[in-house]
């Protein structure tokens, strides 16, 4: 459609058009994966926080995607809806595979979330780690140098381990500024493993519409019909884009965070259990009709929203498998594209995301909401019983973070 448009027919024009499309185009897959990755870990944590980052594992993903190659290669291309990314079909096969343009999109996507910004500060990391008997191809290197930093090494699992389970947690470490410890556990990895794929992301986020620290309060948290905790409710009044849901008996907030680049979204049940239920209604549909320009609409709103402190860690085999990935685990995995020595295959799928929302630290004379009068605001949205979370890149309309805050 877009190398159609009217505006495309200049070469420069064309080229222009085309490379944004690409990266338009990751949103809507991110988003299908991300709501196949909640349905199958809102099973295993039920009444648990969740809290994962659909862009960065769909990442992780086609860096071993691109040494990947006959049944192993097409069950990655199924399960990461290739066939919703406009020409993918078309695409011209080079060194590197025939999805060159998806590696360039999603390392500028990154790029962006990851420059500096005085309203929240981020970290993000991933790599393939094979064992030493499988040398990696000069070839597959030189691929995922400038896409993925060179995200690719060589370690000895089958001699040390341990020491080699060490060195991964340590250059997690490193690369999140000390947030992301530990993020391989002793059993993650032993003299059997072949290969592991690791990924992780750090975000703590101060919001556009600053939510100051003196209008914070301790307010009961809902977490059942039963129980309840005291937590930090930060709140302000502003202007927010807001959309009631009535068939689903819900609400949906959007939370500026940095201008045009990112902002938060609550998906908030009206009732205290009302989350299993609205759960069960989240997908790529769905989210795209609930968050249209049509359902949501500008109010000015008293928001009440705890400070959040969610850090998670998965071992997503088992979910990547129930998603038709089934042969990068097993003896039929054909990883020739990374390695010419056979049997290589990925023994495991790890991925950590930590996420702090707080207020600003405190206010300025002439600050925007200091000073409005709670009585002119009839509406407020309050955050205090378990709800569903998102945080978007609002260029390339792709899900960075995703979660249920069953307990802040």
């Amino acid at each position: 459609v877009c190398a159609k448009s009217l505006h495309c027919y200049f070469t420069s024009a064309l080229c222009f058009r085309q490379y944004h499309c690409t990266m338009g185009s990751i949103g809507p897959v991110s988003t299908e994966i991300c709501c196949d990755i909640f349905r199958e870990l809102r099973s295993q944590s039920v009444q648990e926080n969740v809290c994962f980052s659909p862009l960065l594992i769909y990442s992780a993903v086609l860096l071993v995607y691109m040494g990947a190659k006959d049944n192993t290669k097409a069950q990655i291309e199924k399960a990461l809806h290739f066939d919703k990314i406009p020409g993918f079909g078309e695409s011209i096969e080079s060194q590197c595979g025939t999805s060159e343009s998806i590696h360039t999109s999603l390392k500028d996507i990154f790029t962006q979330i990851t420059k500096p910004s005085d309203n929240y500060s981020i970290s993000i990391a991933s790599r393939l780690y094979a064992e030493e008997k499988y040398p990696i191809l000069p070839e597959y290197k030189q691929c995922v140098k400038e896409p993925y930093k060179g995200g690719v090494e060589s370690i000895s699992f089958q001699t040390a381990a341990e020491k080699s389970r060490e060195l991964i947690n340590s250059w997690f470490e490193s690369q999140t500024n000390g947030t992301i410890k530990n993020i391989l556990r002793p059993s993650s990895v032993s003299s059997q493993t072949d290969a592991v794929l690791v990924s992780a992301i750090y975000f703590r986020g101060l919001w556009d519409k600053a939510l100051w620290e003196e209008d914070t309060q301790t307010i009961p948290f809902r977490i059942t019909e039963q129980d309840s905790k005291p937590v930090q409710m930060m709140s302000q009044i502003g202007t927010f884009k807001v959309a009631e849901i009535p068939s689903e008996k819900c609400r949906i907030l959007e939370v500026p965070c940095d201008r045009e680049r990112l902002s938060l979204w609550v998906l908030l049940p009206d009732d205290i259990s009302g989350l299993e239920k609205l759960e069960t209604a989240i997908t790529f549909e769905n989210l795209k009709e609930w968050t249209s320009s049509s359902k949501m609409e500008e109010r000015k709103i008293k928001v009440y929203l705890p400070r959040m402190k969610i850090e998670e860690k998965y071992n997503l085999t088992s979910v990547l498998k129930s998603l038709g990935i089934t042969d990068l685990f097993s003896s039929s995995a054909n990883l020739s594209g990374i390695s010419s020595a056979e049997s290589l295959k990925v023994s495991g799928v790890f991925h950590e995301a930590f996420v702090e929302i707080y207020e600003a630290a405190s206010k300025v004379v002439g600050s925007p909401g200091a000073g409005v009068d709670d009585a002119s605001v009839s509406e407020v949205i309050k955050a205090d019983r378990p709800f569903i979370f998102w945080i978007k890149h609002n260029p390339s309309d792709s899900i960075l973070l995703f979660g249920r805050c069953s307990s802040p």
